[in-house]
């Protein structure tokens, strides 16, 4: 049974704070992961440890705030101290900066909308720091970083340059998003690596079932991609990693930490009960727009909001982030692989 730490945050097994051990296991698994593909591709020296170096800050600002105890810890620190919070706003355009010099991609528009790219939605969420309830300000933050990326105001940097694995804002916007979250002191994101039983349940049902209605409408449309051959175990597991950890987990930080949950809360007041049933339907809606994509794949509007209707429904059971993106992963997973 875990033992209790000051009364507040529960310990596991090796009196480390509940999810610590599990963060720090996905970031070795994370980093490992990128190494391993970062040294079997031909790349110049510089591009290979700047990109490894980027991704393992990364990596590390993506896993541990699913350790309870170290995030609420961060949010008290940023929430005393604003240089704190500074300082840690400002890890993201100085690691692109020092990435983008070391592949010679650094130019003026580029450092500009990296800066952007953290400003403006840490900005938007200042004017609301004092108040606990969602704001405008909140939607402005969260509309302009769904944006930046989606409509691409941001550089197309991938991490390596060279047989690029992930994009870097991608990939960036998920810990921004955190700390922002936390310097808020907004309640239910539900970013946490421990799940129970019925909540890898819940999440592993959703997601499958969503994959194969995806899987079933793809047949129906016509939309299946060429037949290629059959993934070998190591291109499958890093599809596994990818589709969970680079796509799924940034999205669903965005979606379920940010928008359901702050549209549910911000409802709460005037739809009472059905205030998380509107909040599911709009963020499924926004998980079908950005599948629309020009010249792009069909089923990408069907796939996509299929995978936030589980994604949603998931966070509706479990209240986790973590569980979520394993639904939506699931569908990503079966699509890729199509």
């Amino acid at each position: 049974m875990a033992r209790q730490r000051d009364h507040s945050h529960p310990t596991d097994i090796f009196g480390l704070p509940e999810g610590l051990l599990a963060a720090i296991v996905a970031a070795l698994l994370l980093i490992i992961v990128f190494a391993l593909h970062v040294f079997a591709t031909p790349m110049p020296p510089p591009e290979r440890w700047a990109s490894l170096t980027a991704f393992s800050f990364l990596a590390l600002g993506l896993t541990l705030p699913g350790c309870a105890a170290l995030y609420d810890g961060l949010g008290r620190v940023v929430r005393r101290d604003r240089r704190a919070l500074a300082a840690l706003l400002a890890v993201a355009p100085t690691l692109y900066a020092a990435y983008a010099f070391a592949v010679r991609e650094l130019n003026g528009m580029g450092l500009l909308s990296a800066i952007l790219f953290t400003v403006v939605p840490a900005l938007a969420s200042g004017l609301a720091r004092d108040r606990r309830q969602p704001t405008l300000a909140d939607a402005v933050a969260l509309a302009y970083l769904g944006l930046a990326l989606g409509l691409r105001l941001v550089p197309h940097l991938t991490l390596p340059q060279q047989g690029g694995l992930v994009g870097f804002f991608g990939l960036t916007m998920a810990p921004l998003l955190l700390i922002l979250f936390a310097a808020r002191g907004w309640p239910g994101p539900g970013f946490t690596w421990h799940l129970s039983g019925r909540e890898l349940r819940d999440a592993l049902v959703a997601g499958l079932l969503a994959a194969l209605v995806a899987l079933g409408a793809s047949a129906l449309m016509n939309a299946t991609r060429p037949a290629g051959a059959l993934p070998s175990a190591g291109t499958f597991i890093m599809s596994i990693i990818t589709s969970y950890f680079f796509v799924a987990l940034p999205a669903e930080v965005l979606l379920r930490g940010g928008v359901q949950n702050g549209l549910a809360r911000a409802l709460a007041g005037r739809a009472g009960p059905r205030a998380p049933w509107i909040a599911l339907a709009a963020t499924t809606a926004l998980s079908a727009l950005a599948g629309i994509a020009p010249g792009g794949w069909p089923l990408g509007p069907v796939a996509g909001g299929i995978a936030g209707l589980a994604a949603g429904w998931s966070y509706l059971r479990t209240g986790k982030l973590t569980a979520a993106a394993l639904a939506s992963g699931l569908v990503v997973l079966g699509t890729s692989l199509l």
